[in-house]
């Protein structure tokens, strides 16, 4: 039987060979998901905390590595971490795409976040961007690293907590730039007092600029469904639909 080490490397040369293959998954992923959630369906969630888990290993990917070394004395090869990143991210992209995709409105600055989303996208597949272009440039690999994250989580989060628009989005942020402390960090070592003022300055700037953008973020699970005109509303559901509103109550108010 062949070393695990060859088993990873003949996996890692496959998947290479047909990069859209996770990126196809993740995207028929993301429009199986955006199905279910308007059918009101439970797999959505399983579907979108299976994401978010993934990015769990991915900001803990040093320390379970270490772990893993130290448990069963081998160390997981590197080109596998590497794809394994990339692997996240195109899923994590393709999957929330059909979302915003669905509701941008694209005579707005929405336009821009979404282009956004497909452009990294795109490089996420294409492996002399991503790793020629993108991951020697450490601060444009962090903003997409940010940037995906911040998506998967505009979308998961109300999928899993039910959360209302505005609630998803202020946690969104808060969690995304959080998380991307300790990858600036690592990044950029703090190697005295100003420094590390700079880096919160920089990520506490950053989460500003997300929130005075905000607008030009498309609600990723917001959408209508219906319309109805009434009256009344009874349990957040509309009562009875008008189809004709008298001048004579207009008039009134």
């Amino acid at each position: 039987m062949p070393p695990l080490s060859q088993i990873v490397q003949r996996v890692i040369e496959l998947l290479k060979r047909y990069p859209g293959v996770i990126a196809l998954g993740g995207f028929l992923s993301g429009i199986g998901s955006f199905i279910l959630v308007d059918r009101q369906a439970g797999l959505a969630s399983w579907i979108a905390i299976l994401l978010l888990v993934s990015w769990v290993w991915l900001m803990l990917e040093n320390t379970l590595t270490r772990l893993f070394t130290r448990t069963f004395k081998r160390e997981i090869p590197q080109p596998l971490l590497r794809y394994a990143t990339q692997m996240i991210h195109q899923e994590s992209l393709f999957f929330v795409l059909p979302f915003f995709f669905i509701t941008t409105t694209w005579n707005s600055g929405q336009l821009v976040f979404t282009g956004l989303l497909g452009a990294a996208g795109l490089i996420s597949i294409v492996d002399p961007l991503y790793y020629r272009w993108l991951a020697p440039r450490r601060w444009l690999f962090l903003a997409l690293h940010t940037l995906t994250l911040f998506a998967a989580l505009l979308t998961a989060l109300p999928i899993i907590l039910h959360l209302t628009t505005a609630q998803s989005f202020k946690l969104a942020l808060i969690i995304a730039m959080a998380l991307s402390f300790p990858s600036l960090i690592s990044s950029f070592p703090i190697n005295g007092w100003r420094r590390g003022v700079a880096l919160v300055v920089l990520t506490l700037a950053v989460g500003a600029g997300g929130w005075l953008l905000r607008s030009w973020v498309p609600p990723a699970t917001l959408w209508m469904t219906d319309v109805a005109v009434s009256t009344e509303v009874i349990d957040r559901q509309p009562g009875d639909s008008l189809k004709e509103v008298p001048a004579s109550r207009i008039r009134s108010g």
